[in-house]
């Protein structure tokens, strides 16, 4: 355990010696952790049985990076330690309303597409692109840390493909001595409005209703807990606990459940395909998954709420789930609620 100071500085000498590195803390500890040394790129088929951490994408096709735990360090965050000087303001609201009118179109179409077909519900995703004056990664990250202390914070750094970073308020799967723990995150509303709509509701049972199916071949004693509402930065989800016991691995269980329909859609074949036609941007690692592995045991989470930097570029992805009963303005305000948790992290 070192200072949260020391801490700090050895990741401004990771990035300055182009060393990859991931600093993470879980949701509602005080504790910061970091891995770094060489990246293992890696498939979704299998995973290393050697305990570190892996980032993986969306696309199931495409590799991930694993950072093993053998040069692992950690500290303790305090009030103090999480003080930081941003400057810069956020003046580039008129590139998000430029994208609106198409947000808007695609909305409309999507809907008309799931009225035609068996698709009952898809994940339209877009990403806004800013200029930042300067990658003063430090300052972001100590920022999220501050705001969202019920989430999982990370920042992942590798130099060919930059920074990633987020606050992701959902559990992919957490396997523990054999007892798997996974979530159904769907809905969202303003915190604002008290009482949850049909449609935020049916979203929410979908997403449930899928991943027990595909968890069932291999788990035995899957529990469902009944729907509660969360807090995740400025808005509210609905949220589902699905509990049960495994003999398969991580790896297996990943397979059958991502993407679930709470990033992808549902049924998830026709959505992904829908998903490749319509959205203009690679997802890359948004809505992928990250977090921790050791051989049977694991603790992931979705990669929501994240931007990635290059440079002194930021690309921030946020999405939605849509279903007939969308309302395309309403689908906007949620996007553009959904990206203050990084625009909070970004600037003053």
């Amino acid at each position: 355990m070192i200072s949260c100071a020391d801490f700090l500085l050895r990741l401004n000498f990771f990035y300055n010696q182009k060393t990859p590195f991931v600093s993470f803390r879980l949701p509602g500890s005080n504790t910061l952790k970091c891995y770094n040394g060489k990246e293992q790129k890696i498939n979704q088929k299998a995973f290393p049985k050697d305990p570190g951490f892996i980032m993986m994408p969306f696309d199931e096709g495409n590799k991930g990076y694993f950072l093993s735990s053998k040069t692992m360090f950690e500290a303790k965050i305090t009030p103090n330690s999480l003080k930081n000087s941003l400057t810069e303001e956020f003046n580039q609201q008129e590139k998000f309303n430029s994208q609106k009118e198409n947000y808007l179109k695609k909305i409309v179409d999507i809907k008309s597409t799931i009225s035609k077909t068996e698709l009952i519900k898809l994940v339209y995703s877009t990403s806004f692109e800013l200029d930042l004056i300067e990658n003063n990664f430090e300052a972001y990250f100590k920022k999220l840390l501050g705001l969202h202390k019920d989430a999982f914070c990370y920042l992942f750094y590798i130099p060919n493909e930059g920074f990633w970073m987020g606050a992701s308020p959902e559990t992919l799967l957490e396997v523990q001595d054999k007892k798997i723990t996974t979530m159904a995150l769907a809905g969202t509303k303003k915190r604002s409005v008290i009482q949850w709509g049909n449609k935020e509701i049916l979203e929410q049972k979908i997403v449930k209703d899928e991943i027990k199916k595909n968890l069932t071949p291999f788990c035995k004693n899957l529990e469902t807990t009944s729907s509660r509402t969360i807090k995740a930065g400025v808005i509210d989800h609905l949220k589902t606990t699905i509990s049960g016991t495994t003999n398969s691995s991580p790896s297996q269980i990943i397979n059958a459940i991502h993407p679930t329909p709470a990033v992808g859609g549902a049924p998830k074949k026709k959505a992904l395909l829908i998903i490749k036609k319509k959205e203009s941007h690679n997802r890359s690692f948004y809505s992928g998954y990250l977090g921790e592995i050791n051989n049977m045991n694991c603790t992931l989470f979705v990669n929501l709420r994240c931007v990635h930097i290059k440079k002194n570029k930021a690309k921030i992805f946020v999405g939605g789930g849509i279903t007939e009963d969308s309302k395309p303005e309403k689908e906007w305000e949620e996007i553009i609620n959904k990206s203050q948790t990084i625009l909070e992290a970004l600037f003053r």
